[in-house]
């Protein structure tokens, strides 16, 4: 027997969960199926961007959730504090944002299932398995990351350009909030450290076409020893980010939000802002089809330039020349606002 299930969205993270709650709130039925036991880990700085935390705050998250903070830049160890406005950093971890959105979501009438990974997905029948169980449905909704199953039964690339890394340190205290470029072992990349209430990410983000994913770890480690920060048994994280743009609707009733869709920064790895406004708008697409994605578009403006700033990059000529310029220009006021807003608020 084949159960049939109006909308499903797989995968529970900020994308899957915000167009779950859209429909559920609309009275679509919605089934959300996890793969992991848990909603919300994920190997990420917990930054919130102030348009982020915006979107989220409308939702419901208290306005002391997390951690404000200014980002800085770091060139050759010397700290630029960026706008104290644009560049605002709100971190909060994905565990705790993660249980957040899964109340308003349950709470707007979804279900969903943990521990309950896709094992296949069959577009032509519009169905797909999950516990020997086979679900028909009407829309699908993969939000289920950089190694989207939903994705892959499109037959959709994916090159998976960007790694990020870091170890969480709990019980560590750090002074700022600060990304840092470091050509020499990074290439087009950076180095993080990013504050939260009761623990440490440090980490960096690469183009693994630039530098292999193996040279990470040692690196964090040699960085977090010269911090003078203990790592006692803090285990290693790193994951691929999907940052190669492949749209949001396709035939049957398929659609792509989120990291799956490729809506992350290809300059930043960032995508915590473009998860929820593409779950949320490609859900009131699905409600109403000439709804009008205003913060999709506008996005996806932005991405593509953070995606040929990070093609330049890649050029060890330009990306030491952009480096070169880019100390004085954080030092300036109004270069500093312009390039918080490009970076950091954007």
């Amino acid at each position: 027997m084949i159960e049939e299930i109006e909308n499903i969205v797989v995968g529970a993270g900020p994308a899957g969960l915000r167009a779950a709650q859209v429909l559920a709130e609309a009275g679509r039925e919605v089934l959300v199926l996890e793969k992991n036991a848990e909603i919300g880990p994920k190997t990420c700085a917990g930054g919130l961007t102030t348009k982020a935390v915006r979107e989220l705050e409308a939702l419901g998250l208290p306005s002391d959730a997390g951690l404000p903070l200014v980002a800085h830049a770091a060139f050759a160890g010397r700290l630029v504090p960026l706008d104290p406005e644009r560049a605002v950093v709100r971190t909060l971890a994905r565990r705790t944002l993660g249980r957040f959105q899964a109340e308003w979501t349950r709470a707007a009438g979804a279900e969903i299932r943990t521990a309950a990974p896709v094992s296949r997905i069959d577009v032509a029948a519009s169905t797909l398995e999950v516990a020997g169980r086979r679900i028909r449905y009407r829309h699908l909704i993969g939000a289920d990351g950089s190694r989207s199953v939903v994705r892959r039964a499109l037959g959709i690339p994916s090159p998976r350009a960007f790694y990020a890394a870091e170890f969480n340190v709990r019980g560590a205290r750090a002074d700022h909030l600060f990304v840092e470029t470091d050509a020499a072992t990074l290439g087009s990349g950076y180095f993080w450290v990013f504050p939260h209430s009761d623990y440490v990410s440090i980490g960096a983000g690469v183009h693994k076409a630039a530098v292999r994913p193996a040279v990470i770890r040692p690196y964090l480690e040699r960085r977090i020893d010269a911090i003078g920060i203990a790592r006692g048994e803090t285990p290693y994280e790193g994951a691929t980010i999907e940052v190669d743009f492949a749209g949001f609707d396709f035939a049957g009733g398929v659609h792509l939000v989120g990291d799956a869709a490729g809506v992350a920064s290809g300059l930043t790895g960032e995508g915590i802002y473009a998860a929820l406004v593409t779950g949320e708008e490609t859900a009131r697409r699905i409600l109403e089809p000439s709804f009008p994605p205003s913060k999709t578009r506008a996005w996806l403006r932005i991405k593509r330039i953070h995606d040929a700033i990070a093609r330049a990059w890649l050029r060890r000529p330009l990306r030491d020349l952009s480096f070169a310029l880019l100390p004085p220009l954080c030092r300036g006021r109004r270069t500093r606002r312009w390039l918080s807003t490009l970076f950091v608020e954007a």
